[in-house]
C-alpha cells in the first residue's frame, strides 16, 4: 500500500484504522511525506498484525514523485496507491485481489473499486449530465475516453453498476497495478508538478494500451475529500484546461476532426460554467471560469504548459 501525504494526520489515521479492518492485509505500508508528519500513524497496531511500516520523507512536494517514491520502495506483486482521505470497507482489498486472482492470463495490469461517497443525482445534476452528454464532455459508461478527449468520470452515471467492466482509465484517489506494469511505465513528473489535476488519468490511460484495466464496483470505499490543502477554485479551472490540452495533445483523436470534437467540448463546458455563474451568482464557479481562461491564454501564448501549481 502506497499513500502520498502532506499534513493531513488525522485523515491517514482514519485510513489505518481502516486498512488494519480488512479481511485480507497488506504485507507492507508505505507512507510517502511531503510534509510534517511526525510518526506514521497506528505504526505499533501495524507490526502487531503483520502489516510493515516503511515511512518516506521527500524534500520537494509532488504526488507524480511521491507515487514514483513508493514504487521504488514497494516489494509486492500489486501496487495499490491511495489518497490519505480514503475510508476503505472491510473487503475492499480481497475483492480487488480477486479481479487479480481471476486472471489466469496476466492480461489485467490495473484495478480500482467505487467510491460510496457521491451525491444523489437530482434534477440540476440529471440536467447539467444532459447537457454533458450533449457536448461530448461525458459519457454514458463510466472510465470511458471520449472521441472530443474528455473523460467520463467515475458516479457521474448514476446507475450503480453491478458488475466489473473494462474501462480507459482508474481513479487515482484508489487505484492499484501489478508491479511488473511499472518496468514499462511510471508517473510524470515531468509535466505534471507539485499538485498535478488529471496525473492520476494520464498513467493509467497509457497503461490501458498495453494491459486491461478494470472496474471493480463490489470493492467500495468512501472518499471523504478532505478540505485541508485544496487548491483554490481559481488554480483548479486553470489546471483542468492545462491537462485537457495536455491530455488531448497527447492522446486524443488526432487531424482537423479530432481538434474541432475537443474545442466544441470545450466550448461546451465553458458556456456551462458561464451559464452557471450568471444564474446563481457563485462565486466559486466564477473563479473556477476566470481560471479557465487564464489557461487558455498561457496555451495561446506559450504552447504546452507544464501543469503546476
Amino acid at each position: 500500500i502506497i499513500v502520498p501525504t502532506y499534513n493531513r494526520s488525522e485523515d491517514l489515521k482514519d485510513f489505518i484504522e481502516s486498512l488494519l479492518k480488512q479481511t485480507v492485509l497488506p504485507d507492507e505500508l508505505i507512507i510517502v511525506d511531503d510534509g510534517n508528519l511526525s510518526e506514521i500513524p497506528l505504526k505499533e497496531e501495524c507490526l502487531n498484525v503483520g502489516i510493515l511500516p516503511v515511512y518516506f520523507k521527500k524534500d520537494t512536494p509532488g504526488l507524480t514523485a511521491s507515487r514514483n517514491e513508493g514504487i521504488k520502495l514497494a516489494k509486492g506483486d500489486i501496487v495499490f496507491f491511495f489518497d490519505d482521505d480514503i475510508v476503505l470497507s472491510p473487503q475492499y482489498i480481497e475483492k480487488v485481489l480477486k479481479v487479480y486472482s481471476d486472471d489466469k492470463d496476466g492480461v489485467i495490469g490495473g484495478v480500482s473499486g467505487r467510491d460510496m461517497n457521491l451525491s444523489p443525482m437530482k434534477f440540476k445534476k440529471r440536467l447539467r449530465r444532459l447537457l454533458d452528454i450533449i457536448f461530448l464532455i461525458s459519457g454514458l459508461s463510466e472510465g470511458k475516453v471520449l472521441p472530443s478527449g474528455f473523460c467520463t468520470e467515475y458516479g457521474v452515471v448514476g446507475n450503480k453498476p453491478l458488475e466489473r467492466s473494462e474501462v480507459d482509465f482508474l481513479s487515482g484517489c484508489s487505484f492499484s497495478f501489478r508491479k511488473e506494469v511499472f518496468n514499462y511505465f511510471l508517473f510524470d513528473t515531468k509535466w505534471f508538478l507539485n499538485y498535478g489535476m488529471g496525473e492520476d488519468k494520464d498513467f493509467s490511460y497509457r497503461v490501458s494500451r498495453k494491459y486491461k484495466l478494470v472496474y471493480e464496483p463490489s470493492a467500495e470505499l468512501l472518499h471523504n475529500h478532505s478540505p485541508l490543502m485544496r487548491p483554490n477554485h481559481e488554480k483548479t479551472g486553470r489546471m483542468f484546461v492545462l491537462f485537457m490540452h495536455t491530455f488531448h495533445t497527447r492522446y486524443g483523436k488526432k487531424g482537423i476532426i479530432g481538434k474541432l470534437l475537443y474545442y466544441y467540448a470545450l466550448s461546451g463546458y465553458i458556456l456551462i460554467k458561464a451559464i452557471i455563474v450568471a444564474l446563481t451568482r457563485k462565486k466559486y464557479v466564477y473563479q473556477y471560469l476566470k481560471g479557465m481562461f487564464k489557461a487558455i491564454g498561457d496555451i495561446m501564448r506559450n504552447g504546452n504548459v507544464v501543469i503546476k501549481e
